[in-house]
C-alpha cells in the first residue's frame, strides 16, 4: 500500500500548527522505540476528491510521484490547511469502517 510515514516529531510540528486532529489521519504504529502515523495515498485521494479543487488534485499527483513524499505532504498540509486535514481524517474513518 502506498502512503506517507509521519514520525512522531513530524506529527508534533503539524499538531502545533493544526491541532490534535493530525494524529487521526491514519493508524499509529510503534515498535516501542520509533512511533509513526501512516497516511494512505488512497485516503488522500478520497479527501482531495471530496473538495473538487483541481489545484489540490495536481498537488496530490506531484506528491504521489515524489521519491520521498513526506516533505511535499507536509507542504501540502501547510498550503491547504485544517479543512484538508479534516477531510483526510473523515476519509480515513470512512475507510476504516468499510
Amino acid at each position: 500500500m502506498e502512503g506517507i510515514v509521519l514520525t512522531d516529531d513530524e506529527l508534533r510540528i503539524l499538531e502545533k500548527r493544526f491541532g490534535p486532529g493530525v494524529r487521526e489521519m491514519g493508524p499509529w504504529n510503534s515498535d516501542g522505540t520509533f512511533g509513526y502515523c501512516f497516511v494512505s495515498i488512497a485516503v488522500l485521494e478520497k479527501a482531495a476528491e471530496s473538495i473538487e479543487d483541481p489545484n489540490r488534485m495536481m498537488a496530490l499527483l506531484r506528491l504521489k510521484n515524489a521519491p520521498e513524499p513526506t516533505a511535499p505532504f507536509m507542504a501540502l498540509l501547510e498550503t491547504f490547511g485544517r479543512s484538508f486535514i479534516e477531510r483526510i481524517v473523515a476519509a480515513y474513518r470512512r475507510g476504516s469502517l468499510e
